[in-house]
């Protein structure tokens, strides 16, 4: 809302959609992608009268969109749903914001790319095998996601794996939030039923029965597209708003 961002820095005091405004000419708001995402799948995705969602982004980092009787949440800051960001694991793994035990250490696409790069230089084998091991900085999350579609032994493992470990916190949220849906998008949601199935598992496991026969996890119906459609929308929003 102020038009400053907190991740991309411009080594300048103005904020980031001034700055922008004035270059393009057409007047420029900034908001998270995740948020973006959640806008998407909730105005034009698979929500179908759902008011209350949680939206999971797992794309190469880890994200969460909240949607509170129909309205996206976004904190008093613009900081709510920094998922990846919970300490979760006793690891050595360093996360981008410079701690250690993030749950994005864990599940996200960099998570899954560093994990499948270990296993091929361990022995294991892959249909990426010869790429991870020539230049594995160009191999990306996508392919190792087509791959699992492929039926990649490894790839399907990791994955399967992600989805178990994020489903233990789903199941958390469900317990805290109670929410009619939980969407899963992002690059990784691809893997579809390899992704979904360990998810649901976990969320069996570790949440309340009376909490979570009232969820339903599905994937993002929008895919890769649901940021650019929220986005749009939201740009809609903030040029009728001004009307």
């Amino acid at each position: 809302s102020s038009g400053y961002s907190f991740s991309s820095f411009n080594f300048s005091e103005t904020p980031v959609s001034e700055m922008m405004t004035e270059r393009i000419g057409i007047p420029v708001n900034i908001d998270n992608d995740t948020r973006a995402m959640t806008y998407g799948e909730l105005m034009r995705g698979c929500i179908n009268g759902e008011k209350d969602i949680l939206y999971i982004n797992l794309s190469w980092g880890l994200g969460l969109g909240i949607v509170i009787n129909g309205l996206v949440y976004g904190g008093k800051s613009g900081f709510a749903g920094e998922l990846g960001h919970v300490n979760t694991f006793d690891n050595e793994e360093m996360c981008h914001c410079g701690k250690k035990g993030c749950l994005e250490t864990e599940v996200s696409g960099m998570a899954l790319h560093r994990d499948v790069l270990r296993e091929i230089r361990a022995g294991k084998s892959s249909i990426l095998s010869q790429r991870m091991t020539d230049n594995p900085d160009n191999v990306i999350v996508s392919e190792i996601v087509d791959a699992v579609n492929s039926d990649d032994s490894l790839c399907i493992e990791l994955v399967e794996s992600i989805g178990h470990k994020l489903g233990k916190q789903v199941a958390g949220l469900i317990n805290i939030f109670n929410p009619e849906l939980v969407v899963i998008g992002g690059i990784i949601a691809g893997a579809q039923e390899y992704l979904l199935q360990p998810v649901r598992q976990a969320v069996r496991k570790y949440s309340l029965s009376l909490v979570n026969r009232d969820s339903r996890i599905v994937c993002s119906k929008l895919g890769e597209k649901a940021g650019v459609i929220g986005t749009c929308l939201l740009a809609r929003n903030k040029l009728l708003e001004q009307v």
